[in-house]
């Protein structure tokens, strides 16, 4: 049967994630707050990054991010949906009692399974992370209990992406960060603020080489 004219249209405009589009994850639990903040307030809202936001959260409660970042950044906050497409210059929050993936162009949300100790919802994104990103894939981990996000890092740097850690001393719970340490795959161990001022130099260098590949092409 021919696709019908509509159809056609439909499929050209779809919106589709860049193949060049980087994604940041910040990986956190207690005491992440302190460090989205510092660290978002202090990146220019023109990084050409996305940033996601996958914590640890209550099933039934209430997310605050999306109430309290805008105050620390001028990029758009927004929940994730499910089937979203991410764009640079957003940040993404996901909703309590969901557990997110990235399965080609769009985010997928689940119902987190029932837990069995400390939740895994980091390393269940950074799996499909490193799988659907790869050397656009840049990781973050921050203050949180347990070790969740370590068991998904060596795919990370095998994909060829970037992972970064939170200092020991700055955070509030630093189980986290020392468990990512521990897996020999950390390149970046900095403080929020610090961290910052990488993510900005990042930005800006794959906004550089995009605009001489587009000059080099045309």
């Amino acid at each position: 049967m021919p696709i019908s004219k509509l159809a056609r249209r439909r499929t050209r405009t779809a919106p589709h994630l860049s193949d060049d589009l980087s994604v940041v994850c910040f990986g956190g639990s207690a005491g992440g707050l302190d460090a989205y903040q510092t660290i978002l307030s202090q990146l220019p809202d023109d990084t050409g990054l996305a940033f996601i936001i996958v914590n640890h959260q209550a099933a039934d409660g209430k997310s605050l991010l999306l109430d309290i970042l805008p105050h620390f950044t001028t990029m758009p906050v927004v929940l994730v949906e499910d089937g979203g497409i991410m764009r640079a210059d957003h940040v993404y929050v996901v909703p309590p009692g969901k557990d997110v993936a990235m399965a080609g162009d769009a985010l997928r949300l689940t119902a987190r399974a029932a837990l069995h100790g400390w939740p895994k919802n980091v390393t269940h994104f950074l799996s499909s992370l490193a799988a659907d990103r790869q050397k656009q894939a840049i990781v973050v981990i921050l203050s949180g209990f347990d070790s969740d996000g370590a068991d998904a890092l060596r795919a990370i740097k095998a994909s060829g992406g970037i992972v970064f850690a939170q200092e020991f001393d700055t955070a509030k719970q630093p189980d986290m960060p020392i468990s990512a340490v521990d897996t020999g795959c950390v390149d970046f161990l900095l403080s929020p603020g610090d961290i910052a001022k990488e993510l900005r130099r990042i930005g800006e260098q794959r906004t550089h080489q995009k605009v001489h590949a587009a000059v080099t092409a045309s």
